[in-house]
Order: structure tokens, then C-alpha cells, then sequence
């Protein structure tokens, strides 16, 4: 009689797989250009998911309904909901203690929908937009994927229960008809919709189900509920196996399953490499340097995983030490790389070694985060862990919501006049009054960069087509004009004002906002861009307005010139690409069409110790200085003189400029003497900003 050999306490080839899993998802969010495939690990977390979760429900089976529902559910939250908790409350910390202001209203909104485990719903037109206006990264950006999972939990047991009614090949036809419709739905929606949507991603689920139930059978054990037979396959020719369930780990940690060995069988000449025929095309894709199509490689990389789940029980190389410790830290890293990688990414930009550095702090934190808190919590018996959890709920609570009195009356003193108010003139917008003090710039400005855009919001514009969820009309009282306004999200920063200043003589205003994009050029390898110009040029086709403004910060107006030749602008393909774009605006543009002149950025990071500096006694020069970044807007300019010289009359420039000049210290000047910026972090102009440029609009709309 052959001996059976000590067991391993679990599966340790899934934990390797879960280690590439959050390798790939790092290498993606870290090293985009180099990883652009590894999104995909991801999908791998959802298909080890349904093993797990199909594995727990299997030991409910002899349960009471209720018994096993308490016992599926608090298995998971134990699992989960200690840490993901924690995780916000020191993300929101770090939220109002070291990223910019401009970050604050967009996680503060997000911080409240990780905590309901809601980041995934679809967002509303004006949710996207501000989620969309590079005003911060979204340092909860990445709990979707825990939103996804949390829902599937209600419905698993119900999906798990009926199948459970059905034998043999017809349990594996309803499961595999419910990821058929998954998938469909998967295929039908747009694919920015389905990435999020649960529904799109049950079929990933049902594939990590059906591996679970095709390696397993009730063993000849008097607890049944307990023991299963691991199925004969390519990979385990040798061993035949049996299961005992005592716990599994999904894509956040690890639980124990023990293995207990049976006498040997033949093995195939496959058995030893079928693992391979999954890991290195797998690998590969990963790995590949160029992106590719997500609705081809989703589906095979997610069978892959499947069917290497499969065959390779005890293998080595996805069971050794290093692979498998990278698996049980795998919830904790992932929670915690996302917002080390946004406060990377926002102060040093793409700097490789910040974000090698930040990198291997969160391995770091995510080894001693595994190695106290998780093995800590993960001792607790389940009451005391549901207090800790009730407690971490309420005190998030409390800090996402700590500014919401303050913010509400902030904006009901700065929201200004709705269209439907029939004065001529508007309270402004930034609430700036003459004895105000440095303190008051400083509490301002701040209120200003977290706001942003937001405050600027004039409502009342409807949304004309569903195709086009930006392009939106403004119905006025006036008689004389239909006007269109355009352009990236300096549209939407100044559209409130210039709703304003023109509804008197405009009977129509509409607008089409496009983040990041300018209507006039795009750089060749911004592709979402270049898909925007013929969207800008449909937009004017339609709207066929009597004026059109271009309210746009360039981007690709100001790309360096070939040769850094200025002059020759015959052969400058961005100075050709305008000229063609303009040559389709002007047809639909009856009388004239006003183009924002180029001018230079702010330094976002500093525009908070604007006020802060100048209480201090730091000269106006050397704040202006520092303030001012020279980032090649004369070559915007450049290309915007020739390109109105060209138009001739039926186009003009409107220029910031002169309104920034200042001839005591021969500078531009981005704040005034009080402290008050003119721009916000995310280089929009600050409601004080807009206020300066107002007069120029109200003498161009009593002009048109």
C-alpha cells in the first residue's frame, strides 16, 4: 500500500496565479506603455472568485437555508470588509492632509461610493465629465472591481441553489447558459459600460464556477458535505486527490484547502507541459508592448485562466515561495497601489524612478499590512470583527462628510444667478469684496481648486442627442442670434459667464465640451483627440450658428515646430491640420467665429501658497516667477496669427494676455495684490480668473 504523502495547506498554484494576477494589474497601472495588456489581471481575479465562491456555498449545501447564508456571508465580509474599510478611512486622511485641494469634490463623492460599493454604476453625463477633467486622479478609481464583486455575492446564492437542483451535464448547461447571456450582454453594450457592469462580467464569474465543479465530486466519505474526490485530469495524472474544504482564498487573500493524496494513476505524456499551452501564451499577452483588441483577448485569457486553474494543481513553478507570498498580499497591494500611484503620478508626473520608488512602497506597506493587520482581524471571532467593521463604517462617515456644511454654503454664496434671473447684471462669481485679507485668498483659493469647475455650472443646457452626451442647448430670451460655443473644458470653465453676458440677444446657446481635445488640431498619437476633430466639425454641421466661439488651453496647437522652424509654417503638419479644420468650421458659421489665444500654464502645485507667500513678505516678483511655467505657448500663438491672417475678417482672437501684464514688475502676473489666483491647480481659471476676463465678453456680446 503507497503511503500518502503530507498535504499542502492549499492550493498553492491558485495563489501563484493570483500573484500574476496583481503583478499584471501593477505593471498596467505603473508602466502603461510597457503593460498595456495587463488589465487582464483583473479578469483572472473574477475567474478565481467564482471557484471560491462555488467552493463556500459547496460546504453549505447540508445547511439550513438561513445557517448557510450566514455562514457564506460572514466568511466573506470577515474576509473583506476590516481591510477595505481601513483602506478608505487612510485614503480619505491622505486625501485632506497631502493631495492638491482640486482633488477633494471628486473623492470625496468617490470615497462615498466605495463605501457602498457602487464605484462601478454608470455615471451620469455631468459625473463623468468632472471625474473625466484631469482635476486629480481618482484615488478610489480601482475599488470598482470590489463593487462587482460585493454585488455578485447577493446573487451567487440564488444562481448556486438552482443549479444545485440539476445533475450531471444539465447543472454545466445552466451554468454555461447564464454566462452565454453574460456574455452577450458583454458583446452588446459599449465597452466603457460593460468594463464596470456587473452583468458583463457574471460569465466570468460562471467560468470559475464550472472549473470548481468539474474538479470535484462527492467522495465515498460518510461527510459528504465536506470531501470531495479532485477529478483525473491531463495535470494530476499521477495523484488522484481528494479535497477537503475547509476554506479557499479569492482575489483578496488567503483561506486554507487541504489536499490529501490517493494512490497514484498513469499519467498522459501532456500531463506535465499542459500548463504551459496557458501560461506562455498568457504570459505573452501580458507582456506584449502594444494593446490589444479587449473583445478578443478578454474571452480567451479569461478560458485560459479557467482551464489552468485545471491542470495545475501542484505545480511547481506556480507554487513556489515568492509567487504564492505575492498572491497572499495580493488584496492588500492592490488596495493600497492605487493611491500611492495617483500621489506619484501627481507630483512627479511620469518621472520612472518616483514611480519605481512608489512601486516598491506599496509592496512594502502591502507586506506589513498582510503580515498585522489582516492576520490580526482574520483572528477575531465574528462578533468582534463585526464591531470593528460597524465601527470603521461610522468614522468613515464621519470624515468624507466632515466639509459638507461648509461646501453647501460655499456654493449657495458663490452659485450666482440662474437664466432664469432678469437682471442685467450678476452678483460675481467669486465672492471677492474689498476688505478682504490674505486669509481670506488663502481660504478662497482653496475653495476655488476643490470646486473648479463645478461652480461653474450654468444649469438649464439639455442634451440634444444621445449620441453626443456633451453637445447640449441653452434656450434664452433672446431674439437676435444662435451661438455655439466649443472647444475642451475651458468651455465648460467659462460657459456659465458667457451665458450671462450674452442670453440678452442670444435665443440659442449650444456647446460641445470635449476634455483634453482642441477643435482645431490633435497630436498624431492622441487618438481619442484625432477621433474628436470630425466630432467638432459634425457639431458645427449641425448647430450652423451665426457666431461660434473656440474656448480652449491648448494642447497640440502648441507641438514644437519641425526643426524648431517657426517661419515655415507652409510644412507645418499642425498648422495644416488647423487650416483644414478651420476650412470645415467656417461654412456653417455665418457672420464670425472667436478663437482663445494661446497663453502659458500655471504651476499647479504652488497656486495654494499663492496668498500664504505674500502674507509672509514674499516679493510679487519672485511669486510670479515661480508661478509662471514656460511651456511653448508662442507657438500656439504663432500658429493662431497665421491662421486668423489667413481666415481675415471672419475670425478673431480673443488674447488673455494683456489682462495679465503688469508693468511695475514687467511680468505676467497670475494673482493680485491680495492673493487671490486667477487660476485654479487643474489650470482652469479660479472664478477670480473669470471675473477678470468678463469684460471682454460683455462688450463683445453688446457688440455682436
Amino acid at each position: 500500500m503507497i503511503q500518502p504523502t503530507p498535504p499542502p495547506s492549499k492550493r498553492q498554484d491558485l495563489q501563484g496565479i493570483r500573484g500574476l494576477a496583481i503583478l499584471s494589474v501593477l505593471g498596467f497601472h505603473f508602466y502603461p506603455f510597457y503593460f498595456p495588456n495587463g488589465y487582464l489581471g483583473v479578469d483572472q481575479f473574477f475567474v478565481l472568485s467564482g471557484f471560491l465562491m462555488c467552493m463556500l456555498l459547496t460546504k453549505t449545501e447540508k445547511m439550513p437555508v438561513f445557517s448557510g447564508f450566514i455562514h457564506f456571508y460572514s466568511r466573506r465580509f470577515k474576509r473583506i470588509l476590516p481591510l477595505y474599510l481601513l483602506f478608505i478611512l487612510l485614503t480619505v486622511i491622505s486625501l485632506y492632509t497631502v493631495f492638491p485641494d482640486a482633488s477633494l469634490l471628486q473623492n470625496q463623492s468617490s470615497a462615498t461610493k466605495a463605501l457602498l460599493f457602487v464605484s462601478n454604476r454608470p455615471h451620469t453625463g455631468e459625473e463623468d465629465y468632472f471625474e473625466k477633467l484631469l482635476i486629480g486622479i481618482d484615488l478610489f478609481t480601482h475599488t470598482w472591481s470590489l463593487s462587482v464583486e460585493i454585488q455578485f455575492y447577493f446573487i451567487v446564492p440564488a444562481i448556486f441553489f438552482i443549479g444545485n437542483k440539476c445533475n450531471g451535464y444539465f447543472k454545466y448547461g445552466y451554468y454555461s447558459i447564464i454566462g452565454l447571456i453574460s456574455f452577450l450582454f458583454y458583446s452588446i453594450i459599449p465597452s466603457q459600460v460593460a468594463f464596470n457592469s456587473l452583468f458583463a462580467r457574471i460569465w466570468q464569474f460562471m467560468i470559475g464556477m464550472m472549473i470548481y465543479l468539474h474538479s470535484i465530486k462527492p467522495a465515498d466519505t460518510k461527510d459528504s458535505s465536506v470531501s470531495y474526490r479532485l477529478l483525473n485530469s491531463a495535470e494530476n495524472g499521477e495523484n488522484e486527490k481528494v479535497i477537503l474544504v475547509d476554506d479557499f482564498s479569492d482575489e483578496e487573500g488567503e483561506e486554507d484547502v487541504e489536499l490529501v493524496s490517493v494512490p497514484p494513476k498513469p499519467s498522459t505524456y501532456i500531463g506535465p507541459f499542459s500548463k504551459y499551452c496557458f501560461l506562455i501564451p498568457m504570459a505573452f499577452v501580458v507582456t506584449y508592448p502594444i494593446e490589444m483588441f479587449p473583445f478578443l483577448v478578454r474571452p480567451v485569457f479569461t478560458c485560459f485562466t479557467g482551464l489552468l486553474m485545471l491542470v495545475s494543481v501542484d505545480d511547481d513553478f506556480l507554487s513556489n515561495r515568492v509567487l504564492t507570498y505575492i498572491g497572499d498580499i495580493s488584496y492588500s497591494l492592490y488596495l493600497i497601489h492605487w493611491p500611492i500611484y495617483a500621489y506619484t503620478k501627481l507630483t512627479f508626473e511620469n518621472n520612472p524612478y518616483a514611480l519605481g520608488g512608489g512601486l516598491l512602497i506599496s509592496m512594502i506597506l502591502a507586506v506589513i499590512v498582510y503580515e498585522t493587520y489582516e492576520k490580526w482581524y482574520l483572528k477575531l471571532s465574528n462578533t468582534t470583527c463585526a464591531l470593528l467593521i460597524v465601527f470603521l463604517f461610522l468614522i468613515n462617515v464621519v470624515l468624507i462628510n466632515k466639509d459638507a456644511i461648509q461646501d453647501m454654503n460655499f456654493m449657495n454664496e458663490m452659485g450666482g444667478n440662474s437664466l432664469n434671473s432678469t437682471k442685467e447684471t450678476f452678483p460675481r462669481l467669486d465672492g471677492v469684496t474689498q476688505n478682504m485679507t490674505f486669509d481670506d485668498a488663502t481660504r478662497l483659493n482653496k475653495m476655488w481648486n476643490k470646486f473648479d469647475i463645478e461652480m461653474m455650472i450654468e444649469p438649464g443646457c439639455i442634451q440634444r442627442t444621445p449620441q453626443h452626451s456633451r453637445w447640449c442647448d441653452y434656450e434664452l430670451k433672446g431674439d437676435e442670434y444662435k451661438i455655439a460655443i466649443f472647444g475642451n473644458s475651458y468651455t465648460k470653465n467659462h460657459h456659465k459667464m458667457f451665458v450671462q453676458e450674452c442670453k440678452n440677444r442670444a435665443y440659442n446657446i449650444t456647446m460641445d465640451s470635449e476634455r483634453g481635445c482642441e477643435p482645431l488640431a490633435a497630436s498624431p498619437n492622441d487618438h481619442s483627440c484625432v477621433k474628436k476633430l470630425s466630432e467638432f466639425v459634425e457639431f458645427m454641421d449641425n448647430a450652423k450658428p451665426d457666431y461660434a466661439f473656440i474656448f480652449t488651453r491648448f494642447f497640440a496647437v502648441g507641438d514644437p515646430f519641425k526643426d524648431n522652424n517657426s517661419s515655415d509654417l507652409e510644412h507645418d503638419r499642425t498648422f495644416n491640420e488647423m487650416k483644414s479644420q478651420l476650412n470645415k468650421f467656417l461654412p456653417n458659421i455665418k457672420k464670425k467665429l472667436y478663437i482663445l489665444d494661446s497663453f502659458p500654464r500655471a504651476n499647479a502645485g504652488y497656486i495654494s501658497r499663492v496668498a500664504a507667500d505674500l502674507k509672509n513678505g514674499k516679493k510679487i516678483e519672485d511669486i510670479s516667477k515661480t508661478l509662471l511655467r514656460p511651456d511653448g505657448y508662442e507657438r500656439g500663438r504663432i500658429r493662431h496669427a497665421a491662421l486668423v491672417k489667413e481666415c481675415g475678417d471672419k475670425c478673431e482672437l480673443i488674447d488673455y494676455l494683456p489682462l495679465f501684464w503688469k508693468n511695475s514688475t514687467n511680468m505676467y502676473q497670475y494673482f493680485d495684490e491680495r492673493g487671490f489666483s486667477y487660476f485654479t491647480s487643474p489650470n482652469h481659471l479660479s472664478a477670480h480668473g473669470i471675473e477678470l476676463v468678463r469684460p471682454i465678453y460683455n462688450k463683445i456680446c453688446a457688440s455682436l
